[in-house]
């Protein structure tokens, strides 16, 4: 079975972290037998200011291990007209896909990846070759309340095109229901990543006499609530100054984070590490006794997978993803934006960590996470996939409805569709 993944952002390197489940995932359907390749555009922010002139530009088409990787790298030209800066990165995906089909041949089935730009590209390519495709959103904006209304047409349409729906948590498939009424969503979770699943280093928890450490790792901003773990830990050292915090990470929200451990006069036991790469990460959770994250919103969150495997009982906010993780066998859950509650849970954690056996805590994680575990949901889609009739027609030359045009300065929306093509710099 030939699969070709149309994932809506992707790791630029293979050392980058942005987009690395889409990734591990490509890399676990190869090793479970499957003919896997990645067509990805890889736009990036006109604020990265540094990359406008030193940054990658064009085409790039490369073997990631066996893997081909077909990507584009341009900026968005148009923040403030992001739907042109859409339909640029949805045309450089045709063109990637064009010259993917001729050099790797026709996939079986294409498996998009969110459902804005990857789901897009997906609808658009099966419009015009007549293949199937599944869709697996892990976007948070829904919860955020980020959907545009110029947005959804196009999103829509490629909702009810795809043969199949998935989101990465019980709750998101439920919010999702709600979002596209009238369609069906299955839980597929994200796939631990291999190097998490190597064994364990023979160690068991033994209650330290110099401490006991937290570890939390994620992009330093806003939503993954770093400011209200902070408040927590200086609550809680209050009650035990045995307490230590390691946060690894970048991002926007450092430098002020680091002010307010000032403030708290907490810096003497919290750790910024920066931005690590998956050794460090391992490393810092391995010489660690559980991990925590205070985030506002999740679809998922790969990294309370990494720490379940690597033994470490979890602490986790109630916003959407945590929920399917997180339960009382093997952490805690408490509400989110209440650094009170918070607090409590790092203090009964500190009191309680014997009750989580690593090995258990390890063994449940690659039993729901586990490579083998999502590739055979993954080789089912399949199944799913080929005992439903083609829902789309090819559509070779034509132009989609609704593609916005542009006429005397202004925006039109073209009903029908025609042979013209929007022409738009990539």
């Amino acid at each position: 079975m030939h699969v070709l993944l149309l994932p809506s952002w992707y790791p630029e390197t293979p050392s980058s972290l942005d987009g690395i489940f889409f990734r591990q995932q490509a890399h676990a359907l190869q090793r479970a037998g499957l003919r896997v390749g990645v067509v990805a555009p890889l736009f990036r922010s006109p604020r990265r200011l540094r990359e406008i002139f030193s940054g990658r530009y064009g085409t790039e088409c490369f073997s990631d291990g066996p893997i081909p990787t077909y990507t584009r790298h341009s900026v968005y030209f148009f923040p403030r007209i992001p739907y042109l800066d859409r339909e640029r990165w949805v045309a450089a995906g045709m063109r990637l896909f064009e010259r993917y089909l001729a050099e790797q041949g026709r996939p079986d089935i294409l498996h998009a990846h969110a459902v804005n730009y990857g789901g897009i590209l997906a609808h658009r390519i099966s419009r015009r070759h007549g293949i199937p495709y599944v869709i697996t959103e892990h976007s948070s904006t829904y919860a955020r309340g980020l959907i545009r209304p110029w947005q959804r047409e196009a999103m829509r349409a490629a909702v009810d095109g795809a043969a199949a729906r998935f989101a990465v948590s019980p709750d998101f498939c439920r919010l999702l229901a709600s979002e596209y009424g009238g369609s069906e969503w299955r839980y597929l979770p994200n796939i631990l990543g291999a190097a998490f699943c190597e064994p364990l280093p023979e160690r068991g928890f033994q209650a330290a006499s110099n401490g006991f450490t937290f570890c939390s790792v994620a992009h330093l901003n806003r939503n993954k609530g770093f400011d209200v773990l902070l408040d927590a830990f200086a609550r809680a050292l209050e009650k035990r100054p045995d307490l230590r915090l390691k946060i690894g990470g970048g991002g926007v929200e450092e430098a002020a984070l680091k002010r307010q451990a000032g403030r708290l006069k907490i810096d003497a036991a919290v750790d910024f590490l920066g931005a690590l790469d998956n050794g460090a990460v391992l490393r810092l959770m391995r010489g660690s006794d559980a991990f925590v994250l205070a985030s506002r919103n999740e679809t998922f969150g790969v990294v309370f997978i990494e720490a379940l495997s690597q033994g470490l009982p979890a602490i986790a906010t109630r916003c959407g993803g945590p929920e399917g993780i997180v339960n009382g066998n093997n952490g805690l859950l408490v509400p989110k934006e209440q650094p009170e509650a918070l607090a409590e849970a790092l203090l009964e954690m500190a009191e309680n960590r014997a009750r989580y056996p690593a090995e258990a805590l390890r063994a449940a994680c690659l039993e729901e996470f586990g490579e083998q575990a999502v590739t055979g949901r993954l080789k089912a889609i399949r199944q799913i996939v080929f005992r439903r009739p083609p829902l789309l027609k090819p559509n070779k030359g034509r132009q989609p409805p609704g593609l916005p045009i542009m006429i005397g300065g202004r925006l039109k929306k073209r009903r029908q569709p025609t042979g013209a093509a929007l022409c738009l710099p990539v």
